[in-house]
């Protein structure tokens, strides 16, 4: 299954794609640095900064600055943490671009506007992490 992460919010994202790891299905997400984080945009890049900076340089937790790595990351957050959710993670591939040809892709109508709302980008805090 194709989907084009476009104004998606994050933690959407990431559960619609576990449910269709667990039915067996291959995920492609294009566009991971156009999906969106709901909330104030300061507070948001304090939290994935904290997360950045936590641990050590040698011995982790180490969190990604890449923009489809930290879709990935949310992603595996999420699946069980067992070989199953090790197998799961395999079938997942993120892309920071536009499908290429006539591939059909699948696009979730939003649920609701985002005129007026406070979210900010997968890039914009992919920027502020140094990436």
């Amino acid at each position: 299954m194709d989907i084009d992460g476009k104004n998606h919010v994050l933690g959407r994202l990431a559960t619609s794609t576990v449910e269709e790891l667990k039915k067996g299905e291959e995920v492609h997400i294009f566009n991971a640095d156009k999906v969106i984080v709901k909330g104030s945009p300061e507070q948001t890049i304090e939290t994935y900064r904290q997360k950045y900076n936590r641990g050590s340089r040698d011995h982790g937790p180490f969190f990604p600055k890449n923009p489809k790595k930290i879709v990935k990351r949310t992603i595996k957050g999420m699946l069980p943490k067992n070989k199953k959710g090790r197998e799961m993670l395999k079938k997942v591939r993120t892309y920071v671009r536009e499908p290429e040809g006539d591939t059909e892709v699948f696009q979730e109508a939003l649920e609701e506007d985002l005129r007026g709302s406070n979210f900010i980008t997968i890039k914009e805090i992919s920027d502020q992490l140094g990436a």
